[in-house]
């Protein structure tokens, strides 16, 4: 497995060129559509600043990896230009067909809650299954409320791979909000099951490629965010209502 740091170090580079590339295109274009000096001006402006979004987009992306080098060796890191991914497969967090957090995938979660704590990222969960059907059922004589208790804590039983895959994302997301590692806002999850494999599904070991969560890094619009908070603010209240006379 590739190193994390040093993965996510090489795609930034890649970024890098492709940038300059892009700008070199951006003089070319403005050339043939005989822009004047200030409206050249007022284009490069926007091209300048759709390069400095995607380079500290990049920059944060490659500092987030080197955060996560603790976990190199049981999770594999993967980027695009839209997000990071850490993909966890089945045995590093749950036994087989249940959803019940291993303790060390506990110490692998805390590992990845306490680096990604300080970023600019919300975390999207995603439960991933292969395509082998499940086939298990409630033990004889097991109440509603003791199948129900069983269900929330992971034990099981799961009667398809998409309520699988989902207790699993939600073991993942509750393990962050209740340890206190992330906020829960920072926090979604989904279910996928078997429907967006990694791998085709042909062998053994394919499937067990599939077998997996993958926690999905969303870089936040910080001005996104301050515009909707401020256009909350500026929101006129409404006027409660004045209890009737007596």
């Amino acid at each position: 497995m590739p190193v994390v740091w040093l993965t996510v170090y090489s795609d930034l580079i890649t970024n890098e060129a492709l940038f300059f590339m892009m700008l070199f295109a951006s003089v070319l274009i403005a050339y043939q559509k005989g822009m004047t000096e200030a409206e050249f001006r007022d284009y490069m402006r926007g091209v300048s600043s759709a390069i400095h979004h995607r380079e500290a987009a990049a920059q944060v992306m490659s500092e987030t990896g080197k955060k996560l080098a603790k976990i190199e060796g049981v999770a594999g890191v993967k980027m695009s230009d839209k997000d990071l991914r850490i993909v966890l497969p089945e045995p590093v967090l749950f036994e087989s067909g249940k959803a019940k957090l291993k303790e060390e995938g506990a110490k692998v979660l805390t590992d990845i809650g306490t680096a990604l704590a300080a970023t600019r990222y919300d975390l999207a969960i995603e439960g991933h299954t292969d395509d082998v059907p499940i086939t298990q059922t409630a033990p004889p004589g097991l109440k509603r409320w003791q199948l129900a208790m069983a269900r929330s804590t992971g034990l099981g039983p799961y009667y398809s791979n998409r309520e699988l895959s989902a207790a699993r994302a939600l073991q993942v997301l509750q393990y962050f909000s209740r340890e206190k590692l992330l906020v829960p806002e920072r926090l979604t999850a989904a279910a996928y099951g078997e429907f967006i494999p990694a791998v085709p599904n042909t062998s053994d070991e394919n499937r067990a490629q599939n077998r997996r969560i993958e926690i999905k890094l969303v870089l936040r619009d910080r001005r996104a965010m301050v515009r909707a908070e401020q256009a909350a603010a500026a929101a006129p209240q409404p006027e409660q209502e004045q209890a009737a006379p007596r």
